[in-house]
């Protein structure tokens, strides 16, 4: 009888685990900002997997969007689902390399080699 409720209780431990869908790294939920002369950027990483953002090229917002996030391994990953300004289309997919995560900044690789570091806004 115990050997029976074990292996079933591992069983639906096994199961909750196959089934919990994408990875969301914890230490990204927040809001996060990248600045460089020309522009800058802000991530907020909700921890149920969805993201809002917004571009600005000095004080003028270029960009503001949303969709859905995911981290695979050392790889951070983005779904739009909408962009207010028609730049991103819906459903367009990017994806930037992590080097680092640490508790106030993240540093990422972009698809075009450029390396960025975000801040903790909140």
């Amino acid at each position: 009888m115990m050997k029976g409720a074990l292996t079933l209780v591992t069983s639906l431990l096994l199961a909750a685990c196959a089934i919990t869908g994408p990875a969301h790294d914890r230490r990204l939920v927040g809001t996060w900002r990248y600045a460089d002369k020309t522009q800058s950027c802000r991530y907020s990483f909700s921890p149920d997997g969805s993201f809002t953002g917004d571009v600005k090229r000095g004080a003028k917002t270029i960009s503001s969007f949303a969709g859905q996030w995911t981290v695979q391994g050392n790889a951070l990953l983005y779904k739009y689902r909408s962009d207010s300004f028609g730049r991103i289309p819906a459903g367009a997919e990017d994806r930037d390399t992590l080097l680092e995560v640490g508790n106030n900044s993240f540093l990422i690789e972009a698809a075009n080699g450029e390396r960025r570091r975000y801040l903790r806004v909140r």
